[in-house]
């Protein structure tokens, strides 16, 4: 055991009100390190310096406790009032090997200072700061461990003594000669004892720290009995501190909580698409990684990343088919999850291609890739909205399709996949507001395919759906083509972002099926509580005909190969053109 610690066994404490109760602390001597619980959590701070002895005080009487440390090479206490700046010094008496005591000793709302000779058991105390002891009395043997507190609730500190050789605890509870006025026995030698109010009751009872496990054993009665909580501190060394503490240093300003999501357009795999996963694979697998491998960078760089599963996945492999009832083989989920993609939006006109069973098939998939789903589900159990924590923020994700080209599911198992309807969505927005949701993502499948404007029914619906506030974002797929970005009031809606993968080319009648978009959406936390998306900033995507490369477009531009060169600007203006074509307040193309 420190020398320096087997002094400190007295911590000061403040008489303090029924209707207060004090927290524990601790202090390391060997780094001058102090860590107390305030009403706001837990306050780390470095005071003094090592070797010196912890104190705590009501100093200047404001009903909240500070540090102070007692210096034995200058024979000082030096008191910190304020949350921030120097201490003021303050001479004290006594000899080197006293044991330094604070305590409010008559009762005015003020801690002072007093010392208690183990050697001799004399105490000396003061009423008032740096002024000559008022009072002294003997109490106790040689080698008794002094602390001090208020325990018999009339406001005033007295003295209270530990003694290592029966383990007993004697109290007074005046500051006179005598006998002791309650003892009991708790606590084992070396234990360091401080008294606090620990369950706001106005008596300050005994808690200890074990040098041995270092546990913190606290008791509410001054009785004999077990401790009536314990908990763990770590290093055994560290000094136990009492007090109602106040924040001791100017807490920095609160910053605005933020993230970042990033989100696709369709994945639609087609035969082609397959086929060339067997070929990256060449043992009679699919490999789809060196497809998404190209947008890894800005997927891992979001916080939150969303893509579209538009197709059934087999569970195992089994009846692969493409257009027009799709079923894909189940690595694609792996390689969507390879590269840094969270969750998927799942509802979509191909969502029961395979019935009830394939949807069901495909959320199980997205499962073992350690993927999110919103949009479907396998019972009515998992027919609420998605939530995710975001960099300390809950988001919620929910996701509709505009029908199921013709197919219905069976009565009674409607929760299979969300098909659009207005009150239906903003009931499921206000559930994921109830369940905590701070900001609200909406993935709709919706439009009309191959047109690069949005129709006016996803326009007004947009309108309707946003002047909601359960809804804070729209993220559009389905028309296979890049549609506008735009800003109703103050949220965003991205009508479509084309296809992130497909065998789809551009045609006469198919212009820009092949291009796509990546959003990159930056939230922030505004007055209230609302989230907002401040900015987006829009990636135009291309995916090459050989090998299906999903390819952005803007690291690939300056292509040694001409004829890439000139298709990857043609897409890079057309996919710019199409998306900034209401040219919104906060939108960039990358």
């Amino acid at each position: 055991m420190r020398p320096v610690v087997a002094l400190i066994m007295a911590v000061a404490l403040s008489g303090l009100t029924a209707a207060s109760a004090d927290s524990p602390g601790f202090v390391d001597p060997d780094t001058a390190r102090w860590e107390v619980q305030t009403a706001t959590g837990a306050d780390v701070f470095y005071f003094g310096e090592i070797g010196d002895i912890p104190l705590v005080g009501d100093w200047d009487c404001d009903g909240v406790d500070t540090p102070a440390m007692y210096r034995t090479s200058d024979g000082h206490v030096y008191i910190r009032n304020a949350p921030d700046g120097l201490a003021d010094p303050q001479p004290f008496w006594g000899r080197w090997d006293d044991v330094i005591l604070a305590g409010d000793f008559n009762g005015d709302g003020c801690d002072t200072l007093a010392t208690y000779q183990r050697v001799s058991g004399l105490i000396h105390l003061s009423n008032s700061l740096g002024s000559e002891p008022t009072v002294e009395y003997y109490f106790g043997i040689p080698g008794d461990k002094p602390f001090v507190g208020d325990f018999d609730e009339d406001g005033v500190d007295e003295l209270g003594l530990h003694r290592e050789s029966s383990g007993f605890v004697y109290m007074r509870f005046t500051h006179d000669i005598g006998f002791a006025d309650a003892e009991f026995f708790y606590g084992i030698p070396d234990d360091r004892l401080v008294a606090g109010d620990w369950n706001g009751d106005g008596i300050d009872t005994v808690a200890v720290m074990r040098p041995g496990d270092g546990i913190f054993y606290l008791r509410n009665e001054n009785s004999l009995g077990f401790a009536d909580e314990q908990f763990e501190v770590g290093d055994p060394d560290y000094v136990p501190v009492a007090g109602t503490f106040g924040r001791l240093q100017s807490p920095p300003e609160p910053q605005p909580r933020s993230f970042t999501i990033a989100a696709t357009g369709d994945v639609l795999i087609h035969s082609a698409v397959w086929e060339s996963a067997q070929a990256y694979d060449g043992a009679g697998g699919y490999d789809f990684r060196p497809m998404f491998e190209p947008l890894r960078s800005r997927i891992e760089a979001a916080d939150l990343a969303i893509c579209h599963m538009e197709v059934p996945l087999s569970k195992d492999n089994r009846g692969i088919s493409s257009y027009p009832s799709f079923r894909a083989p189940r690595e694609v989920a792996d390689a969507i999850a390879a590269v840094g993609f969270d969750t998927c939006s799942t509802a979509s006109n191909h969502t029961i291609d395979k019935g009830v069973q394939g949807a069901i098939d495909t959320l199980g998939v997205l499962d073992s890739a350690g993927l999110g789903h919103a949009g479907s589900a396998r019972g009515p159990e998992e027919d609420v909205p998605s939530l995710y924590e975001v960099n300390g923020v809950t988001v919620g994700h929910i996701s509709y399709t505009y029908g199921l080209n013709g197919l219905r599911v069976p009565v009674g198992q409607e929760y299979t996949v969300n098909v659009i309807d207005e009150a239906a969505i903003l009931a499921d927005a206000a559930l994921a507001r109830e369940l905590g949701a701070e900001f609200i993502i909406l993935s709709m499948h919706w439009g009309n395919e191959y047109q690069p404007v949005e129709s006016s029914f996803q326009r007004s619906l947009a309108e309707s759906l946003l002047a909601d506030e359960d809804v804070d974002l729209i993220l559009g797929h389905h028309a296979h083509v890049v549609q506008p970005i735009d800003k109703i009031g103050d949220e965003y809606v991205v009508f479509g972002m084309g296809n992130l993968i497909s065998n789809q080319r551009t045609s006469s009648r198919r212009v820009g099926v092949d291009d796509g978009l990546l959003v990159q959406i930056s939230v922030t936390e505004t007055g209230g509580g609302r989230f907002v998306a401040e900015s987006v900033r829009a990636t135009p995507l291309y995916v090459q005909a050989d090998g299906h490369r999903i390819l952005p477009v803007s690291d690939f531009l300056g292509a040694p190969d001409p004829s890439l060169e000139s298709v990857l600007q043609t897409s890079f203006d057309r996919t710019s053109e199409r998306a900034l074509r209401y040219a919104p307040e906060g939108v960039t193309i990358d």
